[in-house]
């Protein structure tokens, strides 16, 4: 199983991926067991992150990685997996 970090125990400003929302938990681990198994290489070393958010009444789930040394590193992982047609945006942990 891939390591979880807990988002409330990151730094403002930690640098982290984000691959999509989802109105669940569950949906939101399944979608990291598929990008895991389709960019095995790429996501070796990356932590899972899984923040959930409230928005208009709605709760939702963020799906983000952890490994990055700066802002630099995360924007070529999202390029490497944006070429392939894969969801995946830059942020900065707030």
């Amino acid at each position: 199983p891939p390591v979880e970090v807990d988002a409330t125990t990151l730094e403002p400003g930690t640098r982290l991926v984000q691959f999509g929302t989802f109105d669940s938990e569950g949906e939101a681990r399944a979608e990291w067991t598929r990008l895991a198994g389709r960019f095995a290489d790429l996501m070796a070393g990356k932590s899972l992150v899984i923040q959930s958010a409230v928005s208009g009444g709605r709760t939702f789930y963020r799906l983000r990685a952890l490994g990055f040394e700066d802002e630099d590193d995360a924007r070529r992982f999202c390029s490497a997996l944006v070429i392939e047609n894969a969801s995946c945006i830059p942020v900065a942990h707030r």
